[in-house]
């Protein structure tokens, strides 16, 4: 009975390590949730990975010769920038741009990678009219020059030798984008 009594002792400490260890190795995974969009400016999923821009500007410029308006918006976060252009054409003057979805025939979108003139890279800009491409104004306070919008497309790079061959392509998706009380400067 002794030699039962001094065995359990010895491996009593020895259990409780195990059983610690085990329970060090069961800890349960922690729940990774990215960070809730914010409420104004810029802010995109990039490949499925959250990208919000730290500077944001945007421009409405009227060309009184073609009596077009160019609506531009450039977020920048690091060395990466999103930028947005569309055009209205055949329009008076004035500091507005209309709510709804943007003329695809006039539509740009560009996810560059800064320097933006990489050398033997072609940095190249979505046209609107590709598949999967939208940029919606869902709102514009021409007083206080505020606007907001959504937008998403896909978005492609492409590296070329010194021969001018294709060496790789660079394939981004952008998805889920908006901009939120973006102020615009307004050129007439």
């Amino acid at each position: 009975m002794k030699l039962v009594k001094k065995i359990s002792k010895s491996l009593f400490p020895a259990a409780l390590l195990l059983i610690a260890a085990l329970l060090q190795n069961c800890k349960k995974e922690a729940v990774h949730k990215s960070a809730a969009p914010p409420n104004e400016g810029m802010y995109a999923l990039v490949n499925d990975t959250a990208w919000t821009a730290v500077t944001v500007t945007a421009s409405l410029e009227y060309n009184q010769i073609s009596t077009g308006k160019t609506f531009t918006c450039q977020g920048t976060m690091g060395n990466k920038i999103i930028q947005l252009m569309a055009t209205q054409n055949n329009v008076p003057a004035g500091n507005s741009f209309p709510v709804g979805p943007a003329d695809p025939s006039s539509d740009s979108f560009g996810y560059l990678i800064m320097p933006i003139h990489r050398n033997l890279t072609e940095q190249n800009n979505t046209p609107g009219t590709t598949p999967g491409t939208s940029l919606v104004i869902t709102s514009i306070d021409t007083a206080k020059r505020l606007i907001s919008g959504t937008f998403s497309f896909p978005q492609a790079d492409t590296a070329y030798d010194a021969f001018d061959n294709v060496t790789a392509v660079t394939t981004n998706q952008v998805t889920n984008g908006f901009f939120k009380k973006i102020h615009y400067v307004y050129t007439p």
